[in-house]
């Protein structure tokens, strides 16, 4: 395989994000995020949220929440069980709000509270209970987030986040990335870059280079624009995501997987909301 194949995938893919069909039986039956971060669900729904506070701090504790548990459903639970409120960082470092809050809905959901997509220290399925185990987590999580919300550099930002309890270095460019969407920063998404594992995996299909190399020299220029941003091409940590589903799409490829009679479908429209710093 090589950058052709990536670029290929890439395409099609977005253009599955755009509507069309996909005619690769295997983009037709298994499910594959799209080339850009910003526009899966997960992340919209999770900017909706960031954006009802101003404060870093608040932002930044939501984001350090929302991705151990990475349910929407869950989410929604637990918002409702606050008395409809988002939680703020006061509540996010609080033990009181875990037994009074988050225990009743952890408890009504056996099997459907956490996903296992984004994990800190908390896994779905583990041993012990999962509010013991935040409340041992979140709240000492405080003086290091502090620290982050200081920061205004988007490496630097990563730097911080690696030293909160419970983040390595591929959750702590997912959460820097998550303030960065955010109303008020800036566009620094080509600045500075992680690969995370499942990145570093893609790479190793086509290259023997260092996964960071080949992401910022990937030819962004031969994939379709950011929607509704007036141009803005594909950013390294969309690159970023690119070779990560990427590798599960070259797995299932080299072992000559043709599809499972199944088609991949769409849930529904949703609406999309694009960082207004992210608008060329």
């Amino acid at each position: 395989m090589n950058i052709d194949d990536v670029v290929a995938f890439a395409r099609a893919r977005h253009d599955i994000w755009e509507g069309y069909d996909a005619t690769d039986p295997i983009l037709q039956s298994r499910k594959f995020t799209n080339v850009f971060r910003v526009l899966d669900r997960g992340s919209q729904y999770l900017l909706e949220l960031m954006n009802l506070y101003d404060d870093p701090i608040d932002r930044l504790a939501l984001s350090y929440f929302y991705r151990q548990v990475n349910r929407p459903d869950t989410m929604d639970a637990i918002i409702a069980a606050n008395h409809g409120v988002v939680p703020n960082a006061s509540q996010i470092f609080s033990s009181t709000w875990y037994k009074k809050v988050v225990r009743p809905v952890s408890t009504a959901r056996p099997g459907a509270f956490l996903s296992g997509a984004y994990m800190i220290l908390i896994k779905a399925g583990g041993t012990g209970d999962t509010v013991d185990k935040m409340l041992e987590m979140f709240p000492a999580a405080k003086p290091y987030l502090k620290a982050v919300a200081k920061a205004d550099q988007l490496a630097q930002r990563v730097a911080l986040l690696q030293k909160t309890p419970g983040v390595g270095p591929f959750l702590a460019m997912q959460i820097a990335t998550d303030l960065g969407y955010c109303e008020g920063e800036t566009d620094q998404e080509n600045d500075f870059v992680l690969a995370g594992p499942g990145s570093r995996k893609g790479v190793k299909f086509i290259s023997d280079s260092k996964a960071e190399v080949v992401i910022h020299s990937f030819p962004v220029d031969q994939l379709d624009p950011l929607p509704f941003s007036n141009g803005r091409p594909p950013s390294l940590m969309d690159i970023q995501n690119v070779f990560c589903e990427f590798s599960k799409y070259a797995r299932l490829k080299d072992k000559g997987y043709a599809g499972n009679g199944h088609t991949y479908q769409t849930h529904g429209k949703f609406y999309t909301s694009i960082p207004s710093h992210f608008i060329q």
